[in-house]
């Protein structure tokens, strides 16, 4: 049965429905904490719906969607993104007196089906379908704090250049269509491979990087990131540098890898290009906040352009290393914000300076923060460098040396905006006196991504031959 190959997104829309009613009907003083229950039920139980699916059924609903390896990577690994931002939420919610948690629940929800969706598709109107249902939740999401002047401009920036690139990304799609007739990626793969590459098509393509380029917040496409970032709610922000952006990359995958082998020279230098442009001018960016959200802001900017090597080397060990990457990057990155917010949820700040003296108030949190940035710089024995490591051998493979060269240098650059947190908290003695008090939620939040972070470090070949099994084409 094809229903039974989407049984995840079918789980997941019913959860919507049924959580929308919960929210209308309940009641009470722990309304928060029910919700966020029942949220996270509903992801256990779009997880537990794998177990039913059908393995690989290939092609579904005249190929629309393509469920294949690299759809069951990131249909997985959305929900349970969402898990660990409904966690990181609770206490904020309650910090910011949420009159309405339901709909930041409800919307979350409704953001991870179209990355889903995103994730699983096999033709360009079911990309763009689930790129819409992802973008129109993400800038609800952004303002979701009505109050805060910050949400309501982060939300502004978002929506408007969101819409441009949407429209950049619809316009590249239609010309592909007018040229070779059909939105099936695999149709459209075939007919370029007799057209050869006229000028409509190289056209075509950049505008769609372009469109998607937005969405991974690659340079010169990155305007909207900091300002969004550092006036989204903050766990909120934490899931836009992990969610949105997986599942941009795994339409760049979907559509460069199986679309437009045609054209793989033209955009592996377009990707080489872009990959070089966005670490630099992330990484250097960062080196001057003070702010930590913004400062993280570029930090994933550039961790996007470490990803687009990936994508420049067009070749399976390219796309291989994108996918154990975003693996390690994602609880990476979810275990700082979970930190931050610990901090910001106390404070009430997001300033560098809030982390002075945090080994001292949480040794726990200090080290766990460490480990975390260690990762993401590329020191050896933890999930970030096992990441880079393959992301430098696709470069070199694809003679690319310069590129990986350069991706080397970038990554000794980030150690300088990384360490000045570090610094503060074993340097500078604390402003504020006595523990800081962490939610149990944080707490479980933390420890899940640094054991997944020092998991995927000390045992990576058999994370990478799972993922190659999964993931080998053929």
């Amino acid at each position: 049965m094809p229903y039974l190959a989407i049984l995840p997104e079918i789980v997941l829309t019913v959860v919507i429905l049924l959580l929308t009613l919960a929210a209308v009907f309940s009641r009470g003083a722990d309304r928060n904490g029910s919700l966020m229950t029942a949220t996270i039920l509903g992801l256990s139980a779009t997880l537990l719906s794998f177990a039913f699916v059908p393995p690989f059924p290939g092609q579904l609903f005249s190929g629309m969607l393509t469920l294949d390896g690299l759809a069951y990577f990131f249909r997985w690994l959305f929900p349970v993104v969402g898990v660990l931002v409904v966690l990181m939420s609770r206490e904020f919610l309650e910090v910011k007196k949420a009159e309405n948690p339901g709909e930041f629940y409800i919307i979350l929800l409704m953001a991870i089906l179209g990355m889903m969706l995103m994730a699983s598709s096999g033709d360009l109107i079911t990309i763009y379908l689930g790129l819409e249902l992802t973008s129109i939740s993400s800038y609800v999401l952004a303002g979701y704090l009505r109050e805060d002047p910050k949400a309501g401009e982060a939300a502004i920036k978002y929506f408007l250049l969101g819409a441009l690139a949407s429209g950049v990304l619809l316009f590249g799609m239609s010309l592909f269509y007018g040229l070779t007739g059909t939105t099936k990626l695999i149709a459209i793969s075939g007919s370029l491979a007799q057209l050869g590459t006229p000028a409509i098509a190289l056209a075509a393509m950049v505008l769609v990087a372009i469109g998607l380029g937005f969405k991974v917040a690659a340079v010169p496409f990155h305007m909207w990131a900091p300002d969004a970032y550092e006036g989204a709610p903050t766990p909120i922000t934490a899931f836009f540098s992990v969610g949105p952006k997986g599942a941009a990359f795994a339409a760049l995958i979907r559509v460069f890898f199986l679309s437009l082998s045609a054209l793989t020279w033209e955009w592996t230098l377009v990707f080489a290009t872009l990959a070089l442009l966005t670490m630099t001018v992330g990484n250097l960016a960062a080196l001057w906040q003070k702010n930590i959200k913004r400062m993280l802001a570029y930090s994933s900017v550039a961790h996007a352009g470490y990803i687009m090597v990936g994508l420049a080397s067009g070749n399976y060990r390219g796309e291989l290393a994108m996918l154990l990457y975003l693996l390690a990057y994602v609880f990476t990155n979810l275990g700082i914000f979970a930190v931050v917010l610990a901090l910001g949820n106390r404070e009430g700040r997001d300033s560098l300076e809030d982390f002075t003296g945090l080994s001292q108030r949480s040794p726990y949190l200090a080290a766990a923060l460490v480990v975390f940035f260690l990762s993401l710089i590329g020191i050896p024995f933890t999930a970030g460098f096992f990441g880079k490591f393959l992301l430098f051998g696709a470069a070199v493979d694809a003679g690319l040396v310069w590129l990986a060269l350069l991706m080397a240098v970038n990554s000794a650059i980030s150690v300088g905006y990384y360490y000045g947190v570090v610094r503060n908290m074993y340097l500078v003695p604390p402003k504020t006196k006595g523990s800081l008090a962490v939610a149990g939620e944080l707490k479980l939040v933390v420890t899940l991504a640094l054991v997944v972070t020092l998991f995927l470090g000390l045992f990576f070949e058999p994370v990478l031959g799972q993922l190659m099994a999964f993931t080998r084409p053929g």
